[in-house]
C-alpha cells in the first residue's frame, strides 16, 4: 500500500501499513528531504498509544543514522508542545508519532516545519514521492544514540507547561476557584492541565489504557457522556476534553450543554479582542459565521480558506493575523505558535469565565444575544466509488436558485460547494479525500433549519 499523506500527517493501521519497516522508510525520506544534517537537533514526541514510543525511537534511530541529532520525549506530549519546541528551539522540523483523533487502532506521524506549524503539502508530497521509490533506511541502535549524545531526552513537562502559563492570567483564574472537571480522553494531554493551574483539577480517562476505554478520542458530544455526567452529578462549573495528542478541544457547560468548537473559537476571538489585541482572522470553510460578525463588528479582515489547519497554518505565514480556526476544534494562535493547541484554548476559556465572574453557559447567552444564535449540523454520509463521480458532477452543476425554499445570494467553490443563503444560513457539501464519504455541513439561526439544510444536502447529492 502506498503511503500517503492526508489533511495533517500519514495514519495507518498498526500491524498493517503501520509496521516499524514503514515508519523508518518514512523517516529516512524525511532525513534526505531534509538536506544536509544541521547542529540543532530535531524535536520528536509521541502520544498514549500501544507502541508509540517504540515507533519515535525508531524513527530517531534513523535520523542519527543520517548524521541527525535528535530531542526525544522521555514521555508522551502534546503535538502542541513539539510545534512549539521545533519554533524556539529554531529546529528544520519537528515529528510527532501520532493519530490525533482517530481509533486506538490506528497510528501516525505528523511533520511540523521550521515555524513549528503544519508541514506544507509541497513537503509531505515529497516525502510521499520519495517512499514510492527504492527507500533503504539507514540505522543505529538507540542504546549507542543514546550513549553518544546523538539522542537527549527531554522533559515535556517542563517549559511547555511555562510556556502555558505565560500565556494566561494564572493568577486570576486561581483566585475564581472554579471547579473544573477534564478528560484528556486517554490522550497526551492527561496530567497537562493540572500542571498548568497547580489547583484541584479532576481528571478522569487519563490513565494509560491502550484501547482508549472503547471511546475515540475526539472531544465531540458523543464521546464526552461521562464528562457530561459528571459535571451535572458533581455540580462541577465546567468541563474541558482534549483529544488523542491534545491539539484539539470540545467543552461543556455548567448545565451539561456541550459547547462546540465553532462556540469556542467565537467566545476566543472575543475574547482577545476584548483584551485589546488585535489582527486578521483565518478560518476553515466550514467554520461558523459567528467568526465573520464578531470580526466585520471590530473591522478585523477574515481571511477564509480550505479545510485542513495546514490551510490555515500557510495563511498564518501569509499574513500574521491574530487568530486562527476549525470546525473540527483546532484553534490556533500565532504569537503563540502557528498550531493548534487545545489546551490553550481550554485555559483561555478558563481565562474567559474568570475575567466575566460568570460560567459558560452564562457567557455564551450573553454573545448569543449580542450576535444572534447560529446553529451548526454536521452528517457524514457513506458511500460507495461507483457513486463517487455522479456526486462530483451534482456539485459542479450550477444552483437551482434555492435550497431548502431559500434563495441562493452566492455559491463558495474553495473547498467542496458551499451556498450562501439570503438570511445568512448555509449549507456546504464536500466529498471527503481520504474517505468514502461526502460531509454535508449547515448552520442556521435554528437547530430546524440546520437539520432542514442537512437534509436538502443529502437529496442534492442523490443520498
Amino acid at each position: 500500500m502506498a503511503i500517503t499523506f492526508g489533511t495533517d500527517g500519514w495514519r495507518a493501521i498498526i500491524g498493517e501499513e503501520f509496521t516499524f519497516a514503514n515508519v523508518e522508510k518514512v523517516a529516512q525520506a524525511y532525513s534526505e528531504i531534509l538536506g544536509p544534517p544541521q547542529k540543532t537537533p530535531i524535536p520528536i514526541g509521541y502520544d498514549r498509544r500501544s507502541l508509540s514510543d517504540d515507533f519515535a525511537k525508531a524513527f530517531a534511530c534513523v535520523l542519527v543514522a543520517n548524521r541527525w541529532k535528535v530531542l526525544l520525549s522521555e514521555t508522551y506530549c502534546p503535538t502542541p508542545c513539539i510545534s512549539w519546541m521545533t519554533k524556539t528551539t529554531t529546529a528544520p522540523g519537528g515529528v510527532v508519532i501520532t493519530a490525533s483523533h482517530n481509533p486506538y487502532q490506528w497510528n501516525g506521524v505528523k511533520f511540523k516545519e521550521s515555524y513549528g506549524g503544519s508541514a506544507a503539502p509541497e513537503f509531505t508530497g515529497r516525502i510521499e514521492e520519495k517512499c514510492a521509490g527504492d527507500v533503504v533506511p539507514r540505522r543505529v541502535s538507540f542504546e549507542s544514540a543514546l550513549r553518544e549524545g546523538k539522542v537527549t531526552m527531554f522533559d515535556p513537562r517542563k517549559d511547555y507547561v511555562a510556556q502555558l502559563r505565560s500565556r494566561i492570567d494564572l493568577p486570576k483564574i486561581k483566585k475564581a476557584a472554579w471547579k473544573i472537571a477534564y478528560d484528556p480522553l486517554y490522550g497526551a494531554g492527561a496530567g497537562f492541565l493540572d500542571a498548568v493551574l497547580e489547583g484541584p483539577v479532576r481528571e478522569i480517562h487519563g490513565e494509560n489504557n491502550a484501547t482508549f476505554g472503547g471511546l475515540n478520542p475526539e472531544p465531540i458530544a458523543r464521546n464526552l457522556e461521562f464528562l457530561t455526567s459528571l459535571v451535572t452529578k458533581e455540580g462541577f462549573d465546567v468541563g474541558l476534553a482534549t483529544d488523542g495528542d491534545a491539539d484539539r478541544i470540545g467543552a461543556v457547560s455548567e448545565t451539561g450543554a456541550f459547547v462546540n468548537p465553532h462556540q469556542i473559537f467565537a467566545l476566543i476571538l472575543n475574547h482577545l479582542i476584548e483584551r485589546g489585541e488585535r489582527g486578521g482572522v483565518v478560518k476553515t470553510v466550514s467554520t461558523t459565521s459567528m467568526i465573520d460578525k464578531i470580526a466585520a463588528k471590530h473591522g478585523l479582515k477574515v481571511h477564509e480558506t480550505p479545510i485542513g489547519f495546514k490551510h490555515i497554518c500557510q495563511k498564518f505565514q501569509e499574513t500574521s493575523p491574530l487568530i486562527g480556526g476549525e470546525e473540527s476544534g483546532g484553534i490556533g494562535i500565532p504569537s503563540h505558535v502557528y498550531e493548534r493547541d487545545g489546551l490553550l484554548s481550554g485555559l483561555l476559556l478558563l481565562e474567559i469565565m474568570s475575567v466575566k465572574k460568570k460560567k459558560l453557559g452564562e457567557i455564551l447567552k450573553d454573545l448569543e444575544a449580542e450576535i444572534g444564535p447560529f446553529r451548526f449540523v454536521r452528517d457524514d454520509v457513506r458511500i460507495s466509488e461507483e457513486q463517487r463521480p455522479k456526486i462530483e458532477d451534482a456539485l459542479r452543476k450550477e444552483a437551482s436558485g434555492t435550497v431548502a425554499g431559500r434563495k441562493i445570494a452566492s455559491v463558495n467553490r474553495l473547498d467542496g460547494t458551499k451556498y450562501v443563503l439570503e438570511d445568512g444560513s448555509w449549507l456546504l457539501l464536500r466529498l471527503s479525500g481520504t474517505e468514502p464519504l461526502v460531509r454535508v455541513y449547515a448552520e442556521a439561526p435554528s437547530d430546524d433549519l440546520a437539520r432542514k439544510l442537512v437534509q436538502e444536502g443529502r437529496k442534492l447529492t442523490g443520498q
